[in-house]
């Protein structure tokens, strides 16, 4: 496993069973309330604990990209459900793509400055 991997659990998935926990070679791993939470500062990124995981319930980052999105598209359909007619909905679309759009932005600027940190 590379480096670029930060692994998330899903919560929804997580059977508690531990074995992430017991596999992780940093304890970066730790139960909370009956699910599995990483620490994202003690994580090496070895990946461990997504192999070992009987549900699949950990993800590496591109899982996690497609998860997200997928979510993000399914809060959208909910939300747009409660307008009545083509155009509203219509409306609530372009509405919702212009905040993406904004926050893109924001992100885009922010891995811009980001890289001219001097350290």
């Amino acid at each position: 496993m590379g480096t670029d991997i930060m692994p998330w659990v899903n919560k929804k998935k997580c059977v508690s069973c531990k074995k992430c926990v017991k596999k992780c070679p940093v304890d970066a791993i730790e139960m909370v309330k009956g699910k599995a939470l990483i620490e994202e500062d003690k994580c090496i990124n070895c990946g461990k604990c997504i192999k070992i995981c009987p549900v699949k319930a950990i993800l590496k980052d591109k899982d996690i990209i497609d998860f997200t999105i997928d979510s993000n598209v399914k809060a959208a359909k909910a939300s747009i459900s409660n307008y009545k007619g083509k155009k509203a909905k219509k409306r609530a679309i372009k509405s919702q793509m212009r905040q993406l759009k904004r926050q893109q932005k924001i992100f885009q600027g922010t891995m811009k400055k980001l890289k001219r940190i001097k350290l």
